[in-house]
């Protein structure tokens, strides 16, 4: 997924080495996932779970020892970060993000949470693409209805959209099939989209996506003789958020490797490792 997003990104991270760029908000909305996580492990096996207010604690724990984490990343990658990512990352509320994530938890545990008896929590899979490749994962949730539910947090709310062509969902159903020996009733993406005054459930359900299996471990053959035979370009527009100054903690790479040479720059950094 990291290459479809951008091969660029690929080479920098999974072929040299160079660790993700950090984000507060990434941080935080690990800690929500890792929250709703033990929650239900625990709820699994009680059939409660973590109470409201032993959730929130829960959040504060682990968002706390994250943003411990984020502190030394940034030191480890701060080469590679533009003056104006960093001015960003500096701009986050740290405090907002904590009463986002109660607001979010509290929608969560209305809305949602009486509705799923958990069943799979963090399950990994693995299966066979071609001979020399496994692709390997792990589905975040699915309930006892046969549903898999994957999580994500938005700060806007999600467009109507065609989940059923989404990859990741159908190497989702692929792996809970490869777990349980059939497939899935359905797939969800719950969405907890956080806001100041309106936090929200967004959901999109569909019995299953458009891509097969076939296509799926097409896909990712083609992906692996692309990063194997070292294709890897940056295909947004200039004018693209996602390659700006703020958002990318990437970019100064980027613009090294326009200006080296995938050869030079890959000979440079490779003796890095």
């Amino acid at each position: 997924m990291t290459y479809v997003r951008c091969p660029e990104h690929y080479l920098f991270r999974y072929k040299l080495g160079i660790k993700r760029n950090p984000r507060k908000a990434l941080k935080h909305g690990l800690a929500l996932h890792e929250t709703l996580a033990y929650h239900f492990d625990q709820k699994k096996k009680d059939g409660k779970g973590l109470k409201i207010g032993e959730a929130k604690e829960f959040f504060v724990d682990v968002f706390g020892n994250a943003l411990e984490d984020y502190r030394v990343e940034v030191e480890a990658v701060r080469p590679y970060l533009t003056r104006e990512y960093l001015s960003k990352e500096r701009k986050v509320d740290v405090g907002e993000l904590i009463d986002l994530g109660m607001r979010g938890l509290e929608v969560y545990y209305k809305k949602l949470n009486r509705f799923i008896s958990p069943d799979l929590i963090e399950e990994a899979f693995n299966f066979p693409v071609t001979t020399g490749i496994e692709a390997v994962g792990k589905i975040d949730l699915t309930d006892k209805k046969g549903v898999i539910h994957e999580l994500k947090t938005t700060r806007r709310s999600p467009n109507m959209q065609d989940i059923r062509s989404d990859p990741q969902l159908a190497i989702y159903q692929i792996g809970y099939k490869e777990i349980t020996g059939h497939a899935p009733k359905a797939l969800s993406k719950d969405y907890i989209v956080l806001s100041k005054n309106d936090s929200k459930i967004v959901r999109f359900r569909v019995v299953r996506p458009f891509v097969d299996k076939r296509t799926v471990l097409k896909n990712i053959m083609t992906v692996m003789e692309a990063a194997k035979r070292n294709i890897f370009y940056c295909l947004h527009p200039a004018e693209s958020w996602m390659c700006s100054k703020e958002w990318c903690g990437y970019y100064k790479l980027h613009q090294e490797l326009k200006k080296t040479g995938l050869q030079d720059f890959m000979k440079k950094y490779s003796k890095r490792r």
